[in-house]
């Protein structure tokens, strides 16, 4: 476990130095840590991020990978959102490794008028085609009410749930990585 929390914090340090800034956010609950940086690349489009959960409950944990297209211009900044494709790497006591890549999105919508308050959400899902190994799919679904306490920072209280269905032995069963409400920060740079 040691080595791929070790990863992925490489990850996230070799991550921040091609971007122009980016954001560290962090859910807790009473069982659960989630933490993921995101970052667009300078001058494109490209809106990469990298993060884990950890569950302390049922010993489980998941490495996520992403990579989304957004509006380079950043034209709307009162709604930010991105198409693209988060790789999840589960693993749980039903299956030690297993791999989906999710096809979703992420919209944050922060406007002016209701002076600090916002919405985010984001949903991948991994059909049987894009998972692998006894995973038949999976799915990472984030939904949050945010407020603004900084001009860099926002507090939130929202809902994680990240699962995978998995064949073992013809049996199907699901394995759930995190599903509960959970409280945090999204820090910009």
């Amino acid at each position: 476990m040691f080595k791929k929390i070790a990863t992925v914090f490489a990850v996230i340090f070799m991550a921040g130095t091609a971007t122009a800034g980016g954001a560290i956010d962090f859910g807790l609950s009473n069982t659960s840590v989630r933490i993921e940086h995101d970052a667009a690349m300078v001058g494109t489009g490209a809106h990469f991020t990298v993060g884990g959960v950890y569950n302390e409950t049922n010993q489980s944990a998941a490495v996520l990978v992403g990579f989304n297209a957004v509006d380079a211009t950043m034209a709307n900044k009162e709604m930010i959102g991105g198409l693209g494709f988060k790789a999840m790497g589960l693993n749980n006591q039903i299956a030690d490794f297993a791999v989906g890549l999710g096809v979703g999105g992420f919209l944050r919508w922060q406007p002016d008028f209701m002076n600090g308050l916002g919405f985010e959400g984001q949903a991948y899902f991994s059909p049987s085609i894009l998972s692998f190994g006894d995973l038949t799919s999976s799915n990472e679904l984030v939904a949050r009410l945010t407020y603004k306490v900084l001009p860099q920072a926002r507090v939130f209280i929202g809902y994680h749930d990240l699962r995978g269905e998995y064949n073992i032995a013809g049996e199907a069963e699901t394995g759930v990585i995190d599903s509960t409400f959970h409280i945090g920060f999204r820090m910009t740079y």
